[in-house]
């Protein structure tokens, strides 16, 4: 029965051995040779030829087709990882280098730091050009001097360059292998009287015009009266910027389960996405031969967005699976499929590997699938007929569901899971529903139209409104329960939950079985830990 299900679902076949080979090249990079890759082809054509001829063989090719995608998913990881690698000098002795600041400065605990892309070395007033720029993170002293420093100067600097380290605990965030991932190739800090300017690159790139675009929507933002939380919360919802967020409204909105609505991602771009085919599919309803532009526009008009907001990763990875999403047709009575969700993660994988080990990418692709398999099965359980309790109803289990999915990996990476997260994410969403499209309205509406005002007062009052709800409900007692799950734990939990949303597909004894001895021996690991914890 399982294998059936699988065989309906061919972009989830594909896209299993090309996770489990982008995990296996994140640990153990290696390049194939172009002889292996024709060898892989080669082998590839054979076993379709003869599957073809002789049926008994279509599982050989579908072995080959699986080796295939695991060593795909290997190749293509190891190379992003190759890239960021930079052969650091055998001297303790610093070196200058000819760098450009290619980021805005952020504002550390005790220095400043700037992302740069290192241009070559200076050897003996001679310029080593390095072709292939390598990026890395640069730390100056808090001075005046620093604090002048923009986007786009360019630098003589004499520091010790140093590979991505950890501080070597064993049970700690692989800050290393995370920068890696990033696409930084080091570190290095830079001493006060150990740098100057020499001039500035005045060039662009499309990111850093975005970029530029955002700071511009705040200080608009900022000059139309908004302040302190306000802004923050309106910035982060509606274009991504999160300079103004303190520690304090993140916890505020981590305790209260709404810690999503400040990360702009697929929620944010699903309600755009929902609200344009909402305007839409009348006209196409009218003129199918429409159909195609209509789609189109939609999707320049969520790249639009993403370029708005900065172009950051979590944006533009949901432009990219919603955007795939309508190019397959998708409407809102043609529900979504496995099948599709495993596309749209197997095409991404293709584009950026790397994507796979985001939290943010694990977290929506988490929170669709168990939203996709548990919401139909909460709407069987209890069914809402009256049309004024409908749509609460499918918010609140559509809310379940995605917590749900998302509860483990929550427990693994922060070590803290809300409790109240059903009472605030029905008004925050709703708010945020309104606000953002509001929000966007204000900001093209010109000033001395009628209605102006009354648009800048709604704005205001959903921005307040959302403030306060969340300020509510994150005082609450127990609003949050904290622990944390090892990997293992997290991995047999969704192991425990996934067996279980195939038993009640299936209905397979076995399946319920499996589902419950794995869900023994993680207790029983989680008991024994507690006991040698009580011990000691």
């Amino acid at each position: 029965m399982i294998t059936n299900n699988l065989q309906r679902h061919p972009f989830l076949r594909l896209l299993m051995p090309l996770v489990g080979g982008i995990v296996y090249g994140d640990k153990y990079p290696y390049i194939l040779s172009v002889g292996w890759w024709i060898a892989v082809i080669l082998l590839l054509i054979g076993t379709y030829i003869l599957g073809r001829k002789y049926y008994v063989l279509c599982k050989l090719y579908g072995a080959v087709v699986f080796l295939a995608c695991f060593v795909l998913g290997w190749t293509l990881v190891s190379v992003q990882l190759k890239q960021a690698e930079y052969i650091f000098p055998n001297t303790e002795k610093p070196s200058t280098y000819r760098i450009t600041l290619t980021t805005k400065p952020e504002i550390k605990k005790n220095s400043i730091l700037f992302r740069v892309a290192l241009r070559g070395e200076v050897l003996k007033d001679t310029f080593l050009y390095n072709f292939s720029e390598k990026t890395f993170l640069f730390y100056f002293p808090k001075d005046s001097a620093a604090y002048s420093l923009k986007r786009g100067d360019e630098l003589l600097v004499c520091p010790r360059l140093s590979p991505p380290a950890n501080n070597g605990n064993p049970d700690e965030f692989d800050y290393a292998c995370y920068l890696l991932r990033k696409g930084v190739s080091g570190t290095a800090y830079v001493r006060a009287g150990h740098w100057c300017a020499i001039g500035c690159d005045s060039t662009l790139t499309f990111r850093q015009q975005a970029l530029e675009c955002r700071s511009r929507l705040v200080a608009l933002y900022r000059d139309m009266g908004f302040r302190g939380d306000e802004l923050a919360v309106l910035s982060a919802l509606t274009i991504g910027d999160k300079e103004e967020l303190s520690e304090s409204i993140v916890e505020t909105y981590s305790v209260a389960g709404a810690s999503h609505v400040l990360a702009l991602s697929g929620l944010h771009i699903g309600f755009l996405y929902a609200l344009l085919l909402f305007v839409l599919r009348p006209l196409w309803r009218r003129w199918r031969r429409l159909k195609p532009l209509l789609l189109l526009l939609l999707v320049l008009f969520l790249v639009s967005f993403a370029f708005f907001t900065g172009l950051s990763s979590s944006v533009v990875r949901s432009v990219i699976m919603f955007s795939l999403l309508a190019f397959a047709g998708l409407q809102p009575e043609k529900p979504l499929t496995l099948n599709t969700l495993a596309a749209t993660a197997f095409l991404m994988l293709l584009c950026k590997p790397v994507w796979l080990f985001d939290v943010g990418f694990q977290l929506s692709y988490l929170a669709v699938f168990f939203i996709l398999f548990l919401v139909p099965r909460f709407k069987e359980w209890i069914v809402v007929r009256n049309p004024l309790l409908a749509m609460p109803w499918e918010w609140i289990t559509v809310s379940i569901a995605a917590q749900i999915g998302t509860a483990l990996l929550c427990f693994y990476y922060f070590g803290q899971f809300s409790t109240v997260f059903l009472f605030t994410n029905l008004p925050v969403t709703l708010l945020a529903m309104f606000l953002i499209p509001f929000a966007f309205l204000w900001l093209g509406y010109p000033v001395d139209f009628c209605g102006y005002d009354w648009i800048q007062k709604i704005v205001e009052g959903l921005v307040h409104g959302m403030v306060r709800v969340v300020d509510v409900f994150s005082v609450m007692p127990y609003a949050t329960i904290t622990g944390r799950f090892s990997f293992f734990e997290m991995l047999g939990g969704y192991g425990f939950l996934v067996l279980c949303l195939i038993y009640m597909k299936i209905r397979e004894p076995k399946v319920l079985l499996a589902a419950l001895t794995l869900l023994l021996i993680i207790s029983v690991k989680i008991l024994i830990e507690l006991f040698l914890i009580a011990g000691n």
